[in-house]
Order: C-alpha cells, then structure tokens, then sequence
C-alpha cells in the first residue's frame, strides 16, 4: 500500500541508515583510538578495571622513579663505605708497622694523620642530593637513641581487599654512620661508661658433707684423773639449731675403745678409735663419723656429719672445749673446717657503668641439673628494674636489684657485702646442705657488644701513651669489622632494590598487556568491520533514495 502521509519504506531505508551511522560512528572511534572501550558506557566492568589499573601503572612508575634515587644514594654510601675499608686496612698495617722495635713513631703517626684526613673526606662526600648516610647530624650519641633510619620505597601494593599501600625498607644510620654530630659513629669511639666492669667471677660448684680436720701428734697418755670434753654439734645452720652431744674423753672411754689398761693413744686410728667411742657414748654415733682427709699427712683425721640427722644442715660444730682436747689434737682452729658446703658464685662489682640502648647483658642458671635458662639485662631490664630512664647501674646492690626482677620466684639468693655480690639459692626454697644440696650453676656474665671502642679513629697517635699500639689494633679491628658489616648490608639493599626495579618493569609490562586485553581494539577486525559499514552506508542511503521516489510516482498519476 502506497500512502503520500506516510512512507513506510523511507522510514525502514532511515532507520537502517541510522543504525549503520552508529555502528560506523563507534567503528572509526575504535580504529582511530585504538580502543575498543573508551568510556564508562562501553562496557563498565572492564572501563573500572582498566582505569584502576592504569592508575597503579602510574604508582608503580613513581615506585620505579623512587627506587632509582634510592639506588643512587646505596651506591654512593656503599661505595664510601668500601673506601673506609680500604682506608682502616692501610691504618691497620701502619699500627702494624708502629709496633716493631726501634721504628720512627712520628713518621708514621704523620701517614696515620694523613689516612684520617682521607676518611674525613671520604666521608664528608659520600652524599646524594643532600642526603648522606655515612656523615650522620644527630645530636646525641647513636648509641643512646633507639631510631635513626631512613626508608627506601621498594613497591607499590594493592591487596585482595582494595586498599593500596606503599612498601618501603629501612636503612639504619646507627649501622652505616661513620661519623655523628653527637658521636657513635663506627669511627667514633662508644660511650665510655659502658664496657661491664663485672670482673672476678668465680663458681663453686664443689659440695660435701661437712667436716673439721685436726692434726694428732703421738703417742700422748691420759692419767687415771684426766679428763677432755666439748660440745659436738652436729648439722646446725641458719635453717636448724643442730644437735648437741657433751663428749668426754678419759682413761675409761680410751681403754674401752683400745681394749687396752693405760690409757695410751699411740697413733690417729687409735685416736679414731677412742673419739668413735666418746661419741657412741653420747649418741652422736649415728650422725658422725671419723675419716681421713683428702690429702691428709699420716696424722691428719677429720670429724665428718653423716648427714643422717632430721636437721636441715651440714656442719661440725665443736665447743666449750676444757680439760686436756689438746692432747686429741683439738687444741688450735682446724685445718680445714668445711660447714653448711653448697653451690655458689660471686663476683666483684667494680665501677658504675651504663647499659645502652642495644646492649645486652646474659647469663645462664641451672637448678637441679634442669636445662639452662638465659636471662637478659637490657635497657628496657635496668630502667624497669630501678625506676630509672638512663640505663646506669651504680652499685652492686643495683645489679641485685635487677637481677632479682629477672628471676623471681626461682629461689635464687643474692647477697651483697660491699662490691662483692654472692649468688646462692635459697634454702627456703631448695633446703639441704652438703650432700644433699641441690645442684646450681650460674654462669658468667656476657655483655654484647662484648668490647667498647674507647678512641675515635682521629685520636690515634703512636706517639703518646693514652693507649699501647696493641689497644690501637684492638680498635682499629673494631672498627673494621662493623665497617665490613654496614658495607654488607649496604650491598644486600642494593641487591634488593636492583630486583624490585626490574620487578617493577616487569610487572608494568604485564599490567599494561593485561589492560590492553580488556581494551584494546582490534584493528584487523574493526578495519574490516569498518569498510563493510561504508558500503552498508552507501547502499542504506540508496535504499533511502528508492523509498523517497515512490512518492513521486504517485504525483504522476495526477498529472
């Protein structure tokens, strides 16, 4: 049917034009952009992902930018810190060389000058854009302050959740500095008053029955009316009053012991013999016993506790001693007089001195044969302990007050007289003396560092007597050694950024492919869509054209 209100074929013929325009429009966006998703209402998902995407391009480039002036300042710093070595070897040879007999100290007191003047420099000059990590400004001594870092930014993350950080790798100045404003630097000297002046230490660890040595000289006679006594007392001690036994030597006690009628002692066992007797008498027989002694002469005997008593010690008491005990040999102090034996260490406290911020102090305590248990003093310990902010210990008894705060409730008893601290457990807590004490050891006092530098390397000088050559090396080894350090650790960071710079190329590449997935164009097929588009074009607006000339032929026919 052919209406002149309406042209239905010119409407289809338009509509398809206008369809093929769109889909033209959009295909020679995509060719001339390269892209087939360029906003939002292209296709949403991928347009978010590819826009967040680019934008963590975009960090991780900043990252890379980051990592290159961290790299450069590591290599500046490393390679000043190389040079130091070289320069610490050199004055190690020199102080070498200084020690041989007869040698010219001033002429090589003038090299070592020298070598400190080309530390300084090469210290001094070991920056990157202001940034120098040898020649450190901080005000206090470095080993007085807990943080003196820097950070190098490694990596740009965005987790499974969506928040994004960047990551970043401290570098210790207290590791790398060479020289501070406030001192501490690896060739500065360390605070002076920390060095553990804890010397004299010593553990008994050596624990028997008790026992009083006596020396008898014979044959000696005791007369019908002669007669010795003294109080026995067996295994008293700060836990227990002990036993007490009267003993009575005379002619009677002696011939009973001796099956003899004279009254004659004649050598120390017959001695051992008659006192046996004398105590077996008093009842003291089942807690004591005569011996020999550990080394003894031919005339030495010794009065030991058995240990068998209900009390908690281990001693040989004698007392009120009358009548003739001298001719028994008990008439002078014993030789070896060993009571109340048990386990125990000591040590002398000789000067103040302070624990700084990274020190440590450890020892070791075994009770009762357990494993050993470590204890560390630090500075956090010392404060604590004392109520204090500074790390000092002034005084043995602050030593006790911190070791005391380490090791509560294990029954360690520590004393002190003076500078001489006792360590020995407590016998509420571990009772028995002697033979039946309970095993303790403690071990001796290890500080980490284990050496103080007490020069700075410009204070060297062979030629005066503040230090002998061999402290000189001493501390020139010192030095060397933490210099090798930081220069490792300097050398493991550059390791370290190295990768991540070619990590974070790498990783730029593949975000940049994995965006192009999403969105890129593909231009073999959009060319291809695009010339089909022209022709559909061209045969729409042909189309058009017919549907519009079938109007005019119906104004033909009224002509």
């Amino acid at each position: 049917m052919t209406s002149i209100l309406t042209n239905n074929s010119a409407m289809t013929a338009l509509q398809t034009l206008r369809s093929v325009g769109s889909s033209l429009a959009q295909t020679q966006a995509q060719v001339s952009s390269g892209l087939r998703v360029q906003v939002a209402s292209d296709n949403a998902a991928y347009w978010s992902i590819s826009t967040t995407m680019k934008s963590d391009n975009m960090a991780i480039s900043a990252v890379t930018d980051a990592l290159g002036l961290g790299a450069a300042k590591l290599d500046v710093a490393y390679a000043g810190t190389e040079n130091v070595v070289d320069l610490l070897k050199e004055f190690k040879a020199k102080l070498v060389a200084a020690s041989e007999e007869g040698v010219d100290r001033t002429k090589i007191q003038e090299e070592l000058d020298q070598l400190n003047a080309q530390a300084e420099s090469t210290v001094r000059s070991s920056g990157f854009s202001g940034v120098n990590w040898l020649n450190t400004s901080s005000p206090s001594h470095l080993q007085d302050i807990s943080v003196l870092s820097e950070q190098l930014v490694t990596s740009f993350v965005r987790s499974a959740s969506g928040s994004v950080s960047v990551k970043t790798a401290e570098v210790d100045l207290r590791r790398s500095s060479m020289l501070n404003t406030g001192g501490g630097g690896i060739l500065q000297k360390d605070i002076l008053d920390y060095y553990m002046p804890i010397g004299s230490m010593y553990s008994e660890n050596f624990f028997h029955q008790a026992h009083e040595d006596h020396s008898f000289t014979g044959p000696v006679t005791f007369s019908a009316s002669e007669t010795a006594t003294f109080d026995l007392i067996v295994d008293q001690s700060d836990l227990s009053p002990g036993d007490t036994y009267p003993i009575v030597v005379d002619r009677t006690v002696i011939d009973t012991a001796l099956g003899t009628s004279d009254g004659i002692i004649s050598n120390v066992a017959q001695l051992k013999l008659v006192l046996q007797q004398a105590f077996n008498d008093a009842g003291a027989g089942p807690f004591v016993t005569l011996n020999g002694t550990f080394a003894a002469p031919a005339n030495r005997y010794a009065i030991e506790s058995l240990e068998t008593s209900p009390h908690q010690g281990s001693s040989i008491i004698l007392d009120q001693l009358t009548g003739s005990f001298g001719k028994l040999g008990l008439d002078t102090s014993s030789q070896i007089d060993h009571d109340n034996m048990h386990p125990n260490a000591a040590m002398s406290f000789i000067q103040p001195f302070k624990v700084y911020l990274d020190a440590t102090i450890e020892f070791d305590i075994s009770i009762n044969n357990a494993p050993v248990t470590t204890y560390t003093i630090n500075r956090a310990v010392v404060d604590a302990a004392l109520g204090s902010s500074d790390g000092m210990i002034n005084s043995a008894n602050d030593l006790k007050t911190i070791v005391d705060y380490l090791t509560p409730g294990i029954g360690l008893n520590v004393d002190v007289a003076g500078n001489q601290l006792a360590y020995r457990l407590d016998q509420t807590v571990h009772p028995g003396y002697g033979a039946k004490a309970t095993p303790f050891t403690i071990s001796t006092f290890r500080p980490d560092p284990p050496f103080t530098l007490r020069f700075d390397l410009a204070e060297i000088d062979v030629t005066s007597n503040t230090f002998t050559v061999d402290e000189y090396l001493e501390g020139i080894e010192h030095m060397l050694k933490e210099a090798i350090s930081s220069a490792s650790t300097l050398g493991a960071l550059e390791s370290r950024v190295a990768m991540q710079e070619d990590f974070a190329e790498k990783l730029m590449d593949s975000i940049t492919k994995g965006v192009g997935r999403l969105v890129d164009a593909d231009m073999n097929e959009a060319s291809t869509r695009l010339k089909a588009l022209q022709t559909q074009e061209q045969l729409a607006i042909q189309s058009l054209s017919i549907a519009n000339s079938s109007a005019e032929s119906v104004l033909t026919l009224f002509r």
